[in-house]
């Protein structure tokens, strides 16, 4: 195709599906070095994008504030906001919009905006029939493929080469300070675990137990010699304080953050435990040493994407799957502390022999 001046790249959420995209809109960057590429995201993460160099501009989809306009003013002002979101939209006209989310909402946007063109995932990857609304489709692929490998598809049909780019995220000067005084003041220093127990709302089902967690904590400062630093989000402290008692007291509860400040605080640890959640990819993209503990989620579709990881978890019949409702919790729950202790212990030393 011409080279484009302008290119819309549409991934609304969650945190690792959008963090997920970003080495295909890299690849994009890559290739079109002189386009305008404008990115168009919901929630938190859209603070993040603002601080990368191969994204021009982000808009903001206002879900938050037009959800609350419906609970509390009434749908004149949900109205007034999704008018200026709309208006915001199509301020300019795109030779390209790719649509990396595939569904219903995702598509309708991609519509919205005035484009030249429209690209999709085709029905392999597309989700509520949205590939009906492209006249350009991507099928190629097996389903079970990795979620950055499947957005790159869609990076090469618009003319990226075949290397995936892997890029490291770039924290602002103002989230590295926040987290520099954190660590003074508490006076944590090196080497530094972080552990996250935790795992998005209506997704338990996929998380190791706190007693696990805290036995973990336990051997890795006696065994290995390191601090731990549990990681939190909004309405999870009184939990993270829990695992702070259960671990006996030694681990440190981090800062509340945003994204941009967990990314700053990411990038100063040694090593990041936790479970398959958005916060497990960013840490990847920090350039972090990973330990992920995965238990129902597919590891080849999710698995932390890069160099610097080691997955532990059990090849059971009935894994991966997708059931919430699941009693048995095996796939989880069989996961021992040595295993987790054994995978940290292994990537620590290699860490160090990297960096001597």
């Amino acid at each position: 195709m011409l080279n484009p001046d302008n290119i819309l790249v549409i991934r609304l959420s969650s945190l690792g599906d959008v963090l997920m995209s970003i080495p295909a809109v890299v690849a994009i960057r890559d290739t079109y070095a002189d386009a305008r590429i404008s990115w168009l995201v919901e929630g938190s993460v859209g603070e993040l994008l603002k601080h990368q160099d191969f994204v021009d501009d982000v808009i903001r989809f206002p879900r938050q504030e037009i959800a609350g306009a419906i609970g509390k003013t009434g749908p004149a002002r949900a109205m007034e906001e999704m008018g200026k979101f709309v208006r915001r939209l199509r301020e300019t006209e795109y030779d390209v919009v790719a649509d990396f989310h595939g569904i219903i909402k995702s598509a309708v946007f991609s519509r919205l905006a005035r484009a030249k063109r429209r690209v999709g995932f085709g029905k392999t990857y597309a989700k509520e029939m949205s590939h009906l609304f492209y006249k350009e489709t991507v099928n190629a692929g097996g389903k079970r493929i990795h979620k950055v490998d499947r957005n790159m598809l869609l990076a090469r049909y618009l003319g990226a080469g075949e290397k995936i780019p892997a890029p490291v995220l770039a924290a602002p000067v103002e989230a590295k300070s926040y987290v520099d005084a954190f660590l003074a003041e508490a006076c944590i220093t090196s080497p530094i675990f972080a552990v996250n127990p935790f795992s998005s709302k209506g997704s338990s089902y996929k998380r190791w137990s706190i007693e696990k967690y805290g036995a973990l904590i336990r051997r890795l400062e006696d065994e290995v010699g390191v601090r731990a630093l549990i990681l939190w989000g909004p309405g999870e402290k009184e939990e993270a304080e829990r695992l702070k008692e259960v671990s006996g007291g030694g681990a440190e509860l981090a800062c509340p953050t945003t994204v941009p400040q967990l990314l700053a605080l990411l990038k100063k640890v040694d090593m990041y435990i936790g479970g398959d959640t958005g916060v497990m990819h960013l840490a990847a993209f920090a350039d972090t040493p990973v330990v992920a503990i995965f238990g129902p989620t597919d590891v080849k579709v999710n698995a932390p994407y890069g160099g610097k990881s080691i997955v532990v978890r059990k090849d059971l019949p009935c894994s991966p799957c997708k059931n919430k409702d699941c009693r048995d919790r095996e796939c989880v729950d069989a996961i021992s502390v040595e295993e987790v202790f054994d995978a940290a212990a292994k990537m620590h030393k290699s860490s160090k022999e990297q960096r001597a």
